[in-house]
């Protein structure tokens, strides 16, 4: 044997020297020592088939020189799959459609090892769909149907690996992905994609009342492929009504909700896209997930997804709005503009929302909506009354949290901080729509907080000067300014008496 192979076999199989190099990895020696390993494993052209071997065996018991094995593979299947002869690809296929067998899931392992093995199958799939592999689904929905929930959750976590690899637009890929990319998309979407969403169906009907791991990845997994599959196949009766119901359900409502997001934000034509956001919305509304009362809800976290996915909504009918205007069809516009106008009650109670993570996620929608009451040539009494509604939640939103500490700012106290610029930026634009509005606002603000100053807190006085403030950099009347300048200099008064008591 050469030094290398000897030294592959010895690191592969030495459960002990790899753990104890692991123990000691703030050791310069040590991690030199394990990436030497590494290296040399993945240089010998056995290396992957003593790791695959051992790891399919579960010859090791430890998780870290699982992963030590499967990171050995991983770099196979980037670097060098392609490349292996047929009866390596064949080889390499068969040890990872053994990881699907029943008898090998029997072994619960933990979720960073799951999300590995299932991104080597993304790593093969790009290489090898559809030429090489024709039938890499039918193969894995063949080991679902034998398999146990734990090979359905493995299969649902390898199409979340292959979306990463295809499909996810936070990854660079070169113009030759793209080709690619482009090419699988066309091939799954003829001949695979229905036998997917079957699956996806019978995985809901089957696993809705135990297995939440199962139902929450195939609501993710439908999220993440709904952008570039048949809208039809997900949105109907059988599909929609088994997302709804989970709103009801404690451990999957989020998942829901996701999902129902990236549904509405799937790009679509204008009416269309109408048609379904106002479907989802009518019966969100009548099942009490969305209220334009502050929510009795203490799910923070859930609140925050609602909140998204009605931002969702806004930014989708606001897209189909500007379409619409911009082809010349005003009266579909006009319809358009009304459903947007039933969702502001609702944008201005989740955008007052007291916690700020429920709140930040529907400013898109916000900003959105002022664009378009900047291009209205003449304000109605009612659009007066939206605006001044919203400048009233970002009034609201300005202020500080009784919690800030003031003096060692934490990481939530710069997200605040970060939040009221995005807040700036939408009182700007109210202000440029209707000044006279948002001066008369602050002018009542200032008025009632001097009223009551002694009683008054202190977010509630700095609030009242900060709005003058942002008033002042914004208004360019003179006449206005004016009115800003000698309020102000009032508010110098207010702030010395805040200080002298």
């Amino acid at each position: 044997l050469t030094t290398c192979t000897w030294r592959c076999r010895r690191v592969a199989m030495d459960d002990r020297l790899l753990l104890g190099l692991y123990d000691d990895v703030t050791n310069v020696e040590a991690h030199s020592t394990l990436l030497r390993y590494f290296q040399e494993l993945t240089s010998s052209p056995d290396g992957w088939k003593i790791c695959a071997t051992d790891f399919a065996k579960r010859v090791h018991s430890s998780d870290e020189v699982k992963f030590f094995s499967l990171r050995v593979m991983e770099q196979h299947a980037r670097q060098k799959h392609a490349y292996s002869s047929d009866d390596d690809i064949l080889a390499f296929r068969r040890e990872l459609l053994s990881w699907l067998q029943p008898l090998q899931m029997q072994h619960e392992e933990k979720v960073f090892i799951k999300k590995k093995m299932a991104q080597i199958f993304g790593l093969v799939f790009v290489v090898d769909y559809p030429s090489k592999w024709p039938d890499f689904f039918t193969d894995l929905l063949n080991c679902v149907e034998m398999g146990s929930p734990a090979v359905a959750e493995m299969f649902l976590r390898i199409l979340l690996a292959i979306d990463e690899e295809v499909v996810d637009r936070q990854v660079i890929h070169t113009a030759e992905e793209n080709v690619r990319n482009t090419s699988i998309k066309d091939t799954m979407r003829d001949h695979h994609v229905h036998l997917l969403v079957d699956c996806w169906y019978q995985m809901l009907v089957a696993n809705e009342c135990d297995q939440v791991v199962i139902c929450s990845l195939v609501l993710e997994v439908i999220g993440k492929y709904i952008s570039w599959i048949d809208i039809n196949l997900i949105a109907n009766d059988r599909f929609v009504g088994l997302i709804l119901k989970y709103l009801s359900a404690a451990q999957l409502r989020e998942s829901a909700i996701d999902c129902l997001h990236e549904i509405v934000s799937k790009g679509m034509e204008p009416l269309s896209k109408l048609n379904l956001v106002e479907s989802f919305f009518k019966v969100l509304v009548e099942v009490g997930i969305l209220t334009t009362a502050a929510s009795m809800d203490q799910d923070v976290d859930f609140e925050a997804k609602v909140s998204k996915f009605l931002n969702g909504i806004g930014v989708a009918l606001v897209a189909s709005w500007s379409k619409l205007v911009k082809g010349g069809q005003d009266e579909s516009a006009k319809v358009v503009l009304e459903a947007i106008e039933t969702k502001l009650p609702y944008l201005y109670r989740y955008l007052s929302d007291e916690d700020d993570g429920v709140s930040e996620p529907i400013i898109t929608f916000a900003v959105q909506y002022i664009g378009i009451m900047k291009r209205c040539s003449n304000l109605s009494d009612t659009d007066r009354a939206h605006l001044q509604s919203l400048l009233f939640a970002v009034i609201n939103k300005l202020k500080y949290d009784e919690g800030y500490k003031f003096g060692s700012e934490g990481e939530e106290e710069a997200s605040f901080m970060e939040y009221r610029k995005e807040l700036k930026v939408l009182f700007d634009n109210i202000v440029q729509i209707d000044q006279d509005m948002v001066l008369q606002t602050a002018h009542s603000l200032l008025s009632t907080t001097l009223a009551s100053l002694h009683t008054q807190t202190f977010m509630n006085v700095e609030v009242a000067i900060r709005v003058l403030y942002m008033l002042g950099g914004v208004i360019v009347d003179k006449v206005l300014l004016h009115v800003v300048i000698v309020v102000a200099c009032k508010s110098r008064k207010v702030l010395w008496l805040v200080f002298d008591t």
